[in-house]
């Protein structure tokens, strides 16, 4: 295609003709191409001046070509040229740095600004002195965006003229650019009082306590907790978040007198202050109100550290900080129980259980048959982690609850308090065995595994429900229940290919070398799932027998079996394992390839060490 067609084709109203025409470039000298392919980077599809962009990369311009480039980014009627040129400079690096750098002295202030974010998503230090330099820019958009660029370089030598330019320049603009990004280049150490009393300033003063929480030592800790008091609720954030960065990296002295001054908050209205800034979604300042916390040990945080301790990333910080409360602290909280919503009511059961606080029975009971399953599931768990045996009947009762996870947190409850309450577990798992109910006869056959029950737990192996047969498997093999393994192999019969699975768990969980011969018969299953599991089984048992087995059916085996072959061989290692992942390498299924990849590695990795 000549040129001519090439200019044709970029004015077809299909912006794929538009788009494969450009392909035809890069075969064309890069100068008699050049205007088209500047044409077509202000095309109105941004396919096509994705394509224009990559052309022109493809051409390998010389510097003057780059210096034309860089005159689109004047262009200010087409924003799609304009970006697009700014990304053709990026992707082409460092080798742009002597025509950006001439730039930064152009007479336009919105072109200085534009090419100063370019260098900064370049990243390349040799633009570290040019972004120092227009620090001084006349205009503040190009002295604020230098400031930017120069903290996402991260060049901390940057960070003594970035101070220098913060305390001479009063554009408010500017010296907010600037302290975010000498809060990223500056080390910890003393701060000039003129850059602490921008602090003063109520626009000013969330971005100076931020940049304080980084590169101020302990000197500035009474600013940051006079900020506690702040109207503005930013503010408070960053001085509380700030002033926990500052205990954590100051000497022991110093925390001890951090420690002090926060101990005078108690009871003082400014804890409500800091309650209001709770939110789940921030992590460094949940962090830190949880410090706070500790240290006044002001009950008021007790419902805010029932809700962290709710959420799985908070809460071994949230339980240690309630723990710290003693016993007496719950008092307050648990007067108005009946007012906390559903995470609230959990978290306290939750609470009294993991502290072993006693005293709550009556609490614990109401929750045990309270609306919400979640608060249920928590005082179930109580009842068990306590030992409350007189709550067992309450308790027995959420074997028929709706919710799966209630029920299985009740069974484990009574699994439990089997140690301190045998007599009463048996009497209820007598009335389960005997039950219509197959989730009650399932319940049995977890009890029973755990008392130690072996002959009444086989029993249930045969039970007319599914999963209440495997079920008792999985408990045989879980509990690792001494038995001969006969009733196991004949179950590896059941009509249920999750009750065969459960079975072959159970066998590899008992090592039990006699079964051997049977699960290699039952690697005939119809189900590939079955075939998985017993494979498995084999291993863990002997895994020169596995190998065997792998050695005469790698070369049929296809799909999830032959992926359990590859992990195994992985275990087993060894040249001939290898050899074998090595050919599966090349496997039509990408599944199996990737797992053969990886499982490779892995050996390699192993054998490397």
């Amino acid at each position: 295609m000549n040129l001519q067609h090439i200019r044709n084709a970029l004015k077809s109203v299909d912006e794929e003709i538009r788009r494969s025409a450009l392909q035809s470039l890069p075969h064309i000298p890069s100068r008699e191409a050049q205007t088209i392919l500047f044409s077509a980077l202000g095309d109105e599809s941004w396919r096509v001046r994705k394509e224009a962009v990559d052309c022109y990369l493809k051409s390998k311009p010389d510097l003057d070509s780059i210096e034309m480039l860089l005159e689109l980014l004047r262009n200010e009627d087409n924003a799609g040229l304009r970006n697009s040129a700014a990304e053709a400079v990026i992707r082409l690096g460092a080798v742009c740095a002597p025509p950006l750098i001439n730039m930064v002295m152009d007479h336009d202030a919105d072109v200085r600004k534009f090419v100063i974010d370019v260098m900064g998503s370049i990243g390349d230090l040799i633009f570290v002195p040019t972004l120092v330099q227009a620090l001084q820019d006349s205009e503040v958009n190009v002295a604020s965006a230098a400031a930017e660029q120069l903290g996402v370089l991260g060049e901390r030598s940057a960070a003594v003229p970035l101070m220098q330019a913060i305390l001479t320049r009063e554009e408010v603009l500017f010296r907010f650019s600037a302290l975010g990004a000498l809060g990223v280049l500056a080390l910890p150490g003393p701060v000039p009082e003129t850059l602490i009393k921008l602090a003063e300033q109520d626009i000013l003063r969330k971005a100076v306590f931020e940049c304080l929480g980084t590169i101020s030592d302990q000197s500035t800790f009474k600013l940051l907790l006079d900020g506690f008091s702040c109207r503005q609720k930013n503010s408070r954030t960053a001085a509380v978040k700030s002033l926990y960065k500052v205990f954590e990296r100051s000497s022991s002295a110093a925390q001890s007198e951090i420690r002090e001054a926060l101990q005078l908050l108690k009871e003082n209205d400014i804890i409500s202050g800091l309650l209001e800034l709770f939110d789940s979604r921030d992590g460094a300042l949940t962090e830190a109100l949880l410090w706070i916390s500790t240290v006044t040990r002001d009950s008021r945080f007790i419902p805010l550290l029932i809700r962290a301790y709710s959420d799985e990333h908070t809460s071994d910080a949230a339980l240690f900080a309630l723990k710290s409360f003693g016993h007496e602290a719950l008092q307050e909280i648990i007067s108005r129980y009946s007012t906390l919503d559903e995470i609230g009511r959990s978290g306290l059961c939750i609470l009294i259980a993991e502290c072993g606080y006693s005293g709550f029975n009556d609490l614990i009971s109401e929750a045990l048959q309270d609306s919400s399953a979640q608060v249920r599931k928590a005082a179930a768990f109580a009842v068990g982690k306590l030992g409350l045996v007189t709550l067992i009947p309450s308790l027995i009762s959420l074997i028929d609850d709706s919710e799966s996870y209630v029920y299985a947190e009740t069974v484990a409850s009574l699994q439990s308090l089997i140690l301190i309450s045998r007599v009463a577990i048996l009497t209820e798992v007598d009335q389960f065995c005997s039950s219509k109910k197959s989730h009650h006869r399932k319940a049995a056959a977890l009890l029973l595994a755990a008392l130690g029950e072996q002959h009444r737990l086989l029993l249930l192996i045969k039970d007319e429900d599914p999963l209440v047969r495997k079920a008792a498997v999985s408990a045989i093999g879980t509990n690792r229940v001494e038995t001969s393994g006969s009733m196991l192999v004949l179950a590896l019969t059941d009509e249920d290919p999750d009750v065969r699975i459960a079975v072959a768990d159970a066998l590899g969980s008992l090592h039990d070398k006699t079964t051997l011969d049977a699960l290699n018969h039952a690697m005939i299953d119809e189900d590939v799932w079955v075939q998985s599991a017993v494979l498995k089984a084999i291993a863990t048992i002997d895994p020169f027998r596995a190998w065997a087995i792998i050695s005469d059916i790698h070369t049929t085996a296809d799909g999830l079996l032959m992926i359990t072959c590859l992990k195994i061989l992985e275990e087993i290692g060894g040249a001939n394992a290898e050899d074998i992942i090595r050919c599966a390498l090349c496997s039509s299924d990408k599944d199996i390839a990737r797992q053969a990849a990886k499982s490779l590695d892995r050996i390699l990795a192993t054998n490397s060490k």
